[in-house]
């Protein structure tokens, strides 16, 4: 695999996954899923930012002299590389879609009262799909973005 695949996959990913996460929340409610709209907007402020850091690392990389130059293969197996940079994005789109089909399945008006999901529980569902994401990562873009530019230590 390529760094520029790389980047462009993840990208790609992190635009559909910021899309289709704010049009779920910000619909849901209005159209009968069991959320209210405070508690829509809660999702998307715990959700929304990680794919803004991952968008933003690549704004910034792009619109830096490092990206103007030969991109490099990645220096471990193409397979293993692909499966590390698609699979958690993958993984939490699965997770997710699950946790709110649950949610929505066991809150809907025909469920007998007290037996659906807690929406702290879908809020720990979404949690962890978020931290597996988040750990696995942020190290292929920390990798993939990184624009060469070093830190000036104060007072250096």
């Amino acid at each position: 695999m390529v760094a520029d695949e790389a980047r462009k996959w993840l990208l790609s990913a992190s635009l559909v996954m910021t899309a289709g996460v704010f049009v779920f929340f910000l619909v849901a409610p209005a159209v009968g899923y069991p959320l209210t709209f405070g508690q829509a907007r809660g999702f998307l402020e715990i959700i929304i930012p990680v794919f803004l850091g991952y968008l933003g690392s690549g704004s910034h990389f792009i619109f830096s002299n490092r990206s103007q130059r030969p991109s490099p293969k990645i220096d471990v197996s193409s397979e293993l590389a692909a499966l590390m940079i698609r699979g958690p994005v993958i993984v939490f789109a699965v997770m997710c879609a699950c946790a709110i089909a649950v949610f929505g399945f066991s809150n809907r008006i025909e469920a007998p009262i007290g037996s659906g999901m807690s929406i702290d529980m879908l809020a720990g569902f979404l949690s962890a799909a978020l931290g597996l994401l988040a750990v696995t990562t942020n190290v292929a873009i920390s990798y993939l973005f990184a624009t060469g530019e070093k830190r000036v230590k104060a007072g250096a």
